[in-house]
């Protein structure tokens, strides 16, 4: 029957200690890609690092894993870029826009710092402003709140296809559309979309679409990357840049010309540690013989499952439309929760400060069943019980 599920679970060694629900903040990785990753840094190691043969292998599996990435995606392998984490590809793009004095970046209120900071960091630097926008409890109304906000001076909106904090998955295409109708582009975060719902970027069409390989696709810590639409490829500067960046590494040294490459991949500059991405082949491998439809339904159904029998006491952040994860409100603090759960339970969960009181989040991952769920309903109550 090929890797299922169930392989899939006693694959993951977390999970014959813990009851793991963390997986929006970093993927518990399959041992199988933790293999594939080590196996090919030690090949690289034993047959030199630097011979030329090794350079080979590193341009073929990258080669590899951008076209396995481009068929999940469903978009060309010359629009994927990709980098040690989102945080880097959004300040690829903070840092290669070309703003002007009073220009206007729209940031969603839950961003998370990846998708916040890079563009405070140019309003405090003088370079634009950023507006807020906050996250109405339904769809028609976040849309007409954007509309509202897009003004003459708006360059980008910034904003997460899956919000981290509450799981809620926000109306991508329908954002990414308005954007391009009002002539702003759109940077679309699906570094908690990915591997968690279905991702169709041909449909969503934005113009930057950053993503994550260590969370729900279960790659090695170190692998993620981001889609450049080809037009918006041209709007972007040429930082960061060094070795890969050209055609070939000879050019530029008396002829200032230089061939740039006219790919997203021009920016994956200097050494790189590539064996993680041979462990990101592995995890799609994985992936692809589960099917995504299958491990998105089983993670969905997952939640449902635990918010369907939540012990009394236990307050849900309420959503329109859910992926796998689930924010709950206590009257204790986050931090007194999640240590209470992990010590006596062996339950992972992680704190969401952003809101009040602050809540604890539980997230579902294709490793994840049903006795997962119950242990996780026996931590809760317990907790409730005691107050």
């Amino acid at each position: 029957m090929g890797y299922t599920l169930e392989d899939l679970r006693a694959d993951v060694p977390v999970l014959r200690r813990k009851v793991y629900l963390n997986t929006g903040t970093m993927g518990a990785a399959p041992q199988t890609v933790t293999v594939r990753f080590f196996k090919a840094y030690e090949q690289w190691q034993m047959e030199g690092s630097g011979w030329p043969e090794a350079y080979e292998r590193r341009r073929a599996g990258m080669d590899a894993v951008r076209s396995a990435m481009s068929l999940l995606l469903g978009v060309p392998q010359a629009s994927i870029g990709f980098a040690g984490n989102v945080t880097q590809v959004v300040n690829w793009v903070a840092q290669g826009l070309r703003f002007e004095e009073g220009d206007e970046v729209i940031v969603g209120a839950e961003e998370h710092p990846a998708n916040r900071y890079p563009w405070r960091a140019l309003e405090a630097m003088g370079r634009l402003r950023v507006v807020a926008w906050p996250m109405a409890r339904d769809d028609d109304g976040l849309l007409r709140d954007l509309d509202r906000l897009i003004g003459p001076r708006t360059r980008l909106v910034a904003i997460s296809h899956v919000l981290q904090t509450s799981g809620r998955v926000l109306p991508a295409a329908e954002i990414a559309a308005l954007c391009r109708s009002r002539g702003v582009m759109s940077l679309i975060d699906g570094a908690q979309a990915l591997g968690q719902v279905g991702v169709d970027l041909a449909a969503i069409d934005p113009d930057f679409y950053p993503f994550s390989g260590h969370k729900w696709l279960l790659g090695p810590v170190g692998t993620s990357g981001i889609y450049i639409r080809p037009g918006s490829l041209e709007r972007l500067g040429l930082l960061p840049a060094g070795s890969g960046s050209a055609e070939h590494d000879l050019a530029g040294r008396e002829d200032p010309e230089v061939p740039w490459r006219p790919e997203a991949r021009r920016f994956e500059v200097g050494t790189a540690n590539w064996p993680l991405f041979e462990g990101l082949a592995a995890a799609l491998e994985l992936r692809a013989e589960i099917g995504s439809r299958a491990i998105e339904q089983h993670q969905r159904l997952l939640a449902e499952m635990f918010i369907d029998g939540l012990p009394c006491g236990a307050e849900v952040v309420p959503v329109p439309n859910r992926a796998a994860m689930c924010t709950l409100r206590f009257p204790q603090g986050p931090e007194d929760i999640l240590g209470r759960l992990a010590s006596g339970h062996g339950v992972i969960a992680r704190a969401v400060g952003e809101f009040e009181p602050a809540g604890v989040r539980f997230s579902f991952g294709p490793y994840n069943n049903a006795e997962d769920v119950a242990a996780a309903h026996r931590a809760i109550a317990a907790l409730t019980a005691r107050g």
